[in-house]
């Protein structure tokens, strides 16, 4: 005798087959919105995009280095150098925009590392503010070109912007050469 499929078993296997792909596939998404960034920063939702409308160049401060400087520091510290004082008149604001290119290197140690760098107004990080994770270089000893760009909003006032690096562990040497450093203000 022949039997005939039992059609609610199939849609009940058909549903529970479709069910265990979506939370299978809602698994994976949630698995992969969890992985660690490649920078070592801490896995926090971050402001995406920041716009900063900036007018007319009205100065331009470029520095340039071809001296090799190491730092095997974890803390900040500033790249020789590289300090620029920029004074806004009284009631006014200025853009300001900063660009490194750097020969770097970073390492080698016995540990994968990476090596870090900023821009500040100050003690205020100018953007994008990585966190204290903004790497320029990651751990293989060979030297290569690397270029960062920050933009900030300055306010009235005497401003000193500049440049730190760090190291992610002190095992590690983060060495710059042949670097220029460009300092724009705009209205």
């Amino acid at each position: 005798m022949l039997r005939t499929p039992n059609r609610p078993r199939l849609r009940r296997k058909a549903i529970v087959g479709l069910a265990g792909a979506t939370f299978l596939a809602t698994a994976s998404l949630a698995v992969a919105q969890i992985v660690p960034p490649p920078d070592g920063s801490p896995n926090e939702p971050q402001p995406m995009l920041k716009t900063v409308a900036c007018g007319p160049v009205t100065n331009s401060i470029v520095k340039t280095q071809n001296a090799p400087s190491t730092t095997n520091s974890v803390n900040f510290v500033q790249l020789p150098g590289a300090i620029t004082p920029i004074v806004v008149p009284d009631g006014q604001t200025r853009c300001v925009k900063v660009l490194l290119t750097v020969e770097t290197a970073c390492g080698p140690s016995a540990q994968p590392d990476l090596c870090y760098v900023r821009a500040l107004d100050g003690n205020a990080p100018l953007d994008p503010n990585g966190g204290g994770f903004q790497a320029i270089a990651s751990e293989d000893g060979s030297a290569e070109a690397a270029a960062y760009e920050w933009v900030g909003r300055l306010g009235e006032g005497v401003h000193n912007i500049r440049i730190e690096r760090r190291v992610g562990n002190a095992a590690t040497t983060s060495t710059y050469d042949d670097w220029t450093y460009d300092v724009e203000v705009s209205l």
